[in-house]
């Protein structure tokens, strides 16, 4: 999966809880990052099975979707070797959100270019910058262009691409492990996956990391059943010849997308916050605000490349400074 190390400073404000409401606060490693629960609730242990729950559900999905495992169910996808094949409801639904983000963000959202990833190596310890010669070719196998989703669950693949959803898969998690507590009768809580982050039942207060200033916020955010997810540009780089390289790639280019140094969305579930936060980055500011602004219940705040702050119409009513 791809790794967000996105430092969110986590200012928790306890409002309005009774004397016999606990916090409990636990963490646990998976989809490369740490994920961390924390849920008020009046019954320690329902709180706990809650979470653990939750945990295995975070874990069952990095399993079936990590491309860093070989043989699991994406490493089949992407190597079976046929240009047609039948996937699960779940898959399915994955490769739509995929589908409706993509044409969202007039393709700046691509699950398809797991070859441009590979060419870069930040699913490796040694990345680098691809030659000219590795672009041209991988420009041949890439592209949500060169995928069908046809009726009953099938896929139709024209070209050999590679999906890659470490775009999406987190805030799909997020969206899941959610759902689990909600039906284990848990209201009040926050869940962050790595910087994609949900609370309900509380006023949650969150920090927005600086994209140049490690130890500074942007500002705030308060969260109050809603999801946040944010994109940047400092999350996994490295720098040659004073370039700065990261793992955000423009899917025309095969290179990072330099008009942006970072991307905050915030949305009802939190699989279209992580996506839209992804497609926007690579859009760039311009079109970017202007596609947040077109959806409903759906807010932003963009950095350009400059380091000028851009926040969409309704922002505000979320951010402190």
């Amino acid at each position: 999966m791809r790794n967000k190390f996105i430092y969110i400073l986590l200012l928790i404000f306890l409002l309005g809880c009774s004397s016999q409401q606990v916090r409990i606060k636990r963490t646990t490693i998976s989809m490369g990052t740490t994920i961390e629960i924390q849920v008020i609730h009046n019954d320690n242990q329902a709180a706990n099975e809650a979470i653990n729950s939750a945990f295995e559900e975070v874990e069952r999905i990095n399993r079936k979707y990590s491309t860093y495992i070989d043989s699991n169910y994406l490493w089949v996808i992407n190597n079976s070797g046929v240009s047609e094949l039948k996937v699960d409801d779940e898959t399915f639904y994955l490769l739509q959100k995929c589908n409706e983000f993509y044409v969202v963000t007039n393709g700046g959202f691509d699950a398809a270019i797991g070859t441009y990833i590979d060419i870069l190596g930040f699913e490796t310890d040694n990345p680098d910058e691809p030659s000219i010669t590795e672009i041209q070719s991988a420009l041949e196998k890439v592209g949500w262009k060169h995928i069908e989703l046809l009726e009953n669950n099938l896929i139709r693949k024209t070209k050999p691409v590679k999906i890659n959803f470490g775009a999406i898969a987190k805030g799909y998690a997020v969206d899941r492990m959610a759902e689990i507590l909600r039906n284990n009768g848990i209201k009040k809580f926050l869940i962050n996956a790595g910087g994609e982050l949900i609370g309900e039942g509380n006023e949650w207060t969150i920090g927005i990391q600086h994209p140049r200033k490690k130890n500074e916020l942007l500002g705030k955010v308060i969260l109050n059943n809603i999801s946040v997810a944010t994109s940047g540009d400092y999350e996994q780089f490295f720098e040659k010849k004073n370039k700065r390289f990261h793992h955000i790639i423009n899917p025309k280019t095969g290179l990072p997308s330099l008009e942006t140094q970072a991307v905050t969305i915030i949305s009802e579930k939190n699989i279209d916050a992580d996506a839209l936060a992804t497609g926007v980055f690579v859009i760039g500011p311009v079109e970017g605000l202007k596609i947040i602004e077109s959806l409903k219940n759906v807010e932003g705040l963009i950095v350009d490349s400059s380091g000028t702050i851009i926040k969409s119409s309704g922002f505000d009513q979320y951010f402190r400074r």
